[in-house]
């Protein structure tokens, strides 16, 4: 399994970074999991071919996270491609999702490629292929803390998602509210682990991530103002080895 970090950046704008995004190859299989604003042209950057993607993964609807979608299905119809693509999204959002492309212009009776909207339940398998598969699992980031009444309480949803293929176990936490939202998939066992750095505090993160059996762990979602790199700087050489901050076009093959 190797990852392309498209984008590391937090939801801040920031010149040096896109927002987080991953894409993920199993081999044959690529699945893009979250397209924020910039999404199009963090790929085009990176000289990623859009063609290759198979599916889309989005974990929740901020806007870093998610509205880029429209600009990245208008360039794959631009491109003439004919390969299927299916987007994943939680099923409360389906609907929302639909309207959001045909208020875009965006019809997807008129696109070149077989393109489905799937909806999935949180605590849900999503089988991409043989051997590569995603668990999502509700996490804590979005709740209804100005008690507002425009949206259902039901539709304050934020996604983790465990990848898993035949060598590799990978919890990708997205944004997160709460640091037990790092245990999520723990009865699986993950061996690598993909942290968001901006809603829980560095040394919170480290303090759980100490007494875990994670391999690898890689930080994105920075804001470099937060100064996460200072952080980072004065972890013992043994923690540098185990904990990596992430960069935009940065690729990591995971262990088995």
């Amino acid at each position: 399994m190797e990852v392309t970090f498209v984008g590391t950046g937090s939801g801040k704008t920031q010149i040096k970074r896109f927002h987080t995004s991953l894409l993920i190859n199993n081999g044959d299989y690529n699945v893009l999991i979250d397209s924020g604003d910039g999404i199009s042209k963090a790929l085009l950057n990176l000289k990623i071919d859009l063609k290759i993607i198979d599916s889309i993964f989005i974990t929740h609807t901020h806007a870093d996270h998610f509205s880029g979608i429209a600009s990245l299905l208008t360039q794959m119809k631009m491109a003439d491609r004919t390969k299927p693509l299916s987007l994943y999204i939680h099923k409360s959002f389906v609907k929302f999702v639909t309207n959001f492309l045909n208020y875009s212009f965006l019809f997807p009776e008129t696109f070149n490629f077989e393109f489905k909207i799937i909806g999935f339940n949180s605590n849900a398998k999503i089988e991409l292929s043989d051997d590569f598969h995603l668990f999502t699992a509700k996490n804590n980031h979005i709740f209804n803390k100005h008690n507002l009444n425009v949206i259902p309480k039901n539709r304050f949803i934020s996604n983790s998602v465990l990848i898993k293929s035949k060598n590799c176990i990978m919890h990708y936490s997205s944004d997160i509210g709460l640091i037990s939202d790092l245990s999520l998939f723990s009865k699986f066992k993950p061996n690598v682990l993909i942290v968001e750095s901006t809603h829980i505090p560095f040394n919170e993160i480290i303090e759980f991530l100490n007494n875990s059996e994670y391999q690898k762990v890689y930080f994105v979602h920075i804001n470099d103002e937060d100064k996460i790199v200072e952080q980072h700087s004065k972890l013992s050489n043994q923690q540098k080895n185990k904990y990596f901050l992430t960069f935009d076009g940065m690729q990591a093959t995971m262990p088995y």
